[in-house]
């Protein structure tokens, strides 16, 4: 009897921690939370982050649908917002070890549909915050998010209406519309406050950073993500430069005719 409870138990532990793991990614994740406080002497990391290679022509979106809301013209396309000289707009740089430090600031409060596009194209929010999903529009817009660690939804949005969202936990979230195929944003739920959003000139400042030695993070839509090591000593600045390179397309391989 005693054999069989402790299969029991094992059983039992074992589909608790798998489910840990679907839920969380890593059970680590529940134990590392991140931890308020004052930071005194805090440090600043710069940078800039730009794209590694030639510049490419800039892309439009082909606008299809619902012309007296969205209008007649095709509109460029923010996946890959880059200047002349290579510097690299929206891109989320972030620390990704850090477990103490400054306290969230807040982050977006609403997404906004106007013109049958997505504004901001890239949100950023602390654990736990609710946005506003917000449509500014004539139309109906259906905002269909793809989450996996949050409630993943895919509901419809009246012209003038709104759809209020929790995220609960950190994670990249692509948002599209069904309706209208051309619109996606992007919502970036952080474990922790050190993060930013790089401007047109591709540069970027953290503050208020403790003291050591960190994983800096550099992510960008269409260009993936790099780190690099950086060491931030007491009331000092830090410098970290990325450079993010395309993805090379992958070759279909050609069936072999029968012979």
């Amino acid at each position: 009897m005693k054999k069989f409870a402790d299969r029991y138990n094992m059983c039992f532990l074992a589909v608790a921690m798998l489910s840990l793991v679907l839920l969380f990614g890593n059970p680590g994740n529940i134990l590392a939370a991140y931890e308020e406080g004052d930071v005194s002497d805090g440090g600043t990391i710069t940078g800039t982050v730009k794209l590694a290679g030639d510049v490419p022509a800039a892309k439009t979106l082909k606008v299809d649908k619902d012309p007296a809301t969205c209008g007649h013209d095709d509109i460029p396309s923010e996946v890959l917002i880059v200047s002349g000289d290579g510097a690299l707009k929206n891109a989320v740089v972030s620390i990704i070890n850090i477990s103490k430090g400054k306290k969230f600031e807040g982050g977006t409060a609403t997404i906004d549909q106007k013109d049958c596009v997505f504004i901001p194209h890239v949100a950023m929010v602390p654990p736990g915050s609710t946005i506003e999903l917000l449509n500014s529009d004539d139309v109906m817009h259906n905002i269909h998010s793809w989450s996996m660690k949050n409630t993943a939804f895919n509901e419809g949005v009246a012209g003038h209406g709104k759809l209020p969202k929790t995220f609960e936990f950190p994670e990249t979230i692509k948002i599209t519309c069904d309706v209208h195929k051309w619109m996606t944003a992007w919502l970036i739920v952080q474990a922790n406050p050190y993060y930013v959003l790089t401007g047109a000139d591709g540069k970027f400042k953290l503050e208020g950073v403790p003291a050591g030695t960190y994983i800096v993070q550099a992510w960008q839509e269409s260009l993936g993500k790099t780190t690099q090591e950086v060491t931030v000593s007491a009331g000092g600045e830090a410098k970290a430069d990325f450079e993010l390179k395309k993805k090379a397309k992958k070759k279909r391989k050609r069936r072999k005719k029968e012979k």
